[in-house]
C-alpha cells in the first residue's frame, strides 16, 4: 500500500502512517457484482471479459448448496463500471471452449436469442456470442 507501513506483531496488524480516506478518490469499478438473467429474447450486453468463477448457489428443488461455474464481465455504463456474472451452461461453455486464447480485457456483443429445446427435450438458454472490434 503507497504511504503505510504494515507490521504484523503477534497475529495483529499495527498500521502507521494511513492515508486520509476523505482525499481519496472512488474508483468508477463496481466490485459487487450483479447477475445478469436477461428478461427477453434480444436483449444484449457489450462487455469486457473478466474471468471465471464459481458460486454457491441453492438449489431450488432441493434447498441444497452446490457450486456454480459463472463467467464475469465487466460491463461500462456511463463513467462507471460494474462487474456481472452470469452461469448459463451455454453462455460459460462458449468462453470455456476458447479459455486458452481469452485474456481480461476482451470485448464481446452478447445477445441472448431465448430458451431452445435440447436433444434431450429440456429447454436451455440461447445465446450469440461476438467478439468486438475496438477500432483506435
Amino acid at each position: 500500500m503507497n504511504n503505510q507501513e504494515l507490521v504484523a506483531q503477534n497475529n495483529q496488524i499495527v498500521i502507521a502512517n494511513l492515508p486520509d480516506l476523505d482525499k481519496a478518490e472512488v474508483s468508477p469499478a463496481e466490485l459487487l457484482g450483479d447477475y445478469w438473467s436477461p428478461e427477453k429474447e434480444g436483449e444484449c450486453k457489450r462487455v469486457f471479459f473478466l474471468k471465471f468463477d464459481t458460486q454457491s448457489v441453492i438449489e431450488q428443488s432441493t434447498g441444497e448448496t452446490r457450486d456454480l461455474n459463472v463467467v464475469m464481465f465487466l460491463e461500462k455504463q456511463g463513467n462507471n463500471i460494474r462487474t456481472i456474472r452470469n452461469g448459463s451452461a451455454r453462455l460459460v461453455g462458449v468462453f470455456e471452449q476458447f479459455a486458452r486464447d481469452l485474456k481480461p480485457g476482451d470485448p464481446f456483443l452478447i445477445t441472448y436469442l431465448g430458451r431452445k429445446k435440447t436433444t434431450t427435450g429440456k429447454q436451455a438458454d440461447n445465446w450469440s456470442v461476438k467478439p468486438l472490434i475496438i477500432k483506435q
